[in-house]
């Protein structure tokens, strides 16, 4: 009976929230923290798109929903590398289920601010390699046997432009990326050598991150989006600290400058410290 009566009481409480435009304004609603919630109303990742694809084994299993901001963050992310010349498309794994929730192949995903992105690898030669599996990665590069997929090795350059993609893009905020310890220290050296600036990679520094438990994230990155701030009085929670979210301020300043002058130069929308709300990203979301 307390249950039901919980389930009722929460229930009303998201009637009152719809009366007074809270909820039923045709946005997502992430509920919760990222183990243990729900996603309503959400948004569909279509199995490909400009710049990106979805490949096989995920689009099959079905998990391509998530909150407004995420979909438009990976449709967006699809559109930002399309261009940068990497020899082939964005490869992304899993999203959350169409309402949240559990599901056969994760503890997280739960409330749509979750999606895992195959890592960009090459040839023995140095061509570029399609993604298609999750290939394990060891420190020097090299994919480890086991994943029923040819040997490749791990591209730096590559990877380290997805994540500077990841950290510039306006459209949402990132709690964390987790990767192993060993995969970040090559993509922060690729930075180093790109000659990226300090701010950036004093940011890659920050929020990758290989996680305390469970796997250690060799072979994908797990990408984390914050709670939309339109999220957060319906019950949308953080797992983890925020010391990334104060520090932001301070590391994105010139992140937010360069962002906007290519706004102004019509390469990106206006750029917001804030993640943007539902409504104002629905623009990115093929229909």
């Amino acid at each position: 009976m307390l249950r039901w009566a919980g389930v009722i009481g929460f229930a009303a409480w998201l009637a009152g929230c719809a009366a007074l435009g809270m909820a039923d304004d045709g946005t997502s609603v992430s509920l919760g923290p990222p183990g243990r919630g729900a996603l309503l109303n959400p948004d569909e990742l279509p199995v490909s798109g400009e710049g990106y694809w979805m490949p096989p084994t995920w689009a099959h299993r079905g998990l391509r929903y998530g909150t407004t901001e995420m979909v438009a963050f990976v449709v967006h992310l699809g559109r930002e590398l399309e261009p940068a010349n990497l020899g082939r498309p964005l490869a992304v794994a899993d999203l959350s289920p169409a309402r949240g929730g559990p599901s056969a192949w994760h503890r997280s995903h739960q409330t749509g601010r979750d999606v895992d992105l195959l890592f960009y690898a090459r040839d023995a030669a140095g061509r570029p390699v399609v993604a298609d599996a999750m290939r394990r990665y060891g420190a020097d590069g090299l994919s480890l046997p086991g994943s029923g997929a040819p040997p490749a090795h791990f591209d730096d350059r590559a990877n380290w432009t997805l994540v500077r993609a990841i950290l510039e893009d306006p459209v949402a905020d990132v709690e964390y990326i987790f990767i192993s310890d060993d995969l970040k220290q090559r993509i922060l050296d690729a930075a180093t050598t790109a000659r990226a600036p300090a701010d950036l990679i004093a940011a890659a520094a920050e929020l990758l991150h290989q996680p305390s438990a469970g796997l250690i994230h060799d072979d994908h990155m797990h990408v984390r989006i914050y709670c939309a701030p339109t999220d957060r009085p319906l019950g949308c929670r953080e797992a983890g600290s925020l010391r990334w979210y104060k520090k932001s301020y301070k590391y994105r300043t010139n992140q937010l400058h360069r962002a906007t002058e290519q706004a102004l130069a019509g390469r990106l929308p206006p750029v917001l410290p804030l993640p943007l709300p539902g409504l104002l990203v629905r623009g990115f979301v093929p229909r």
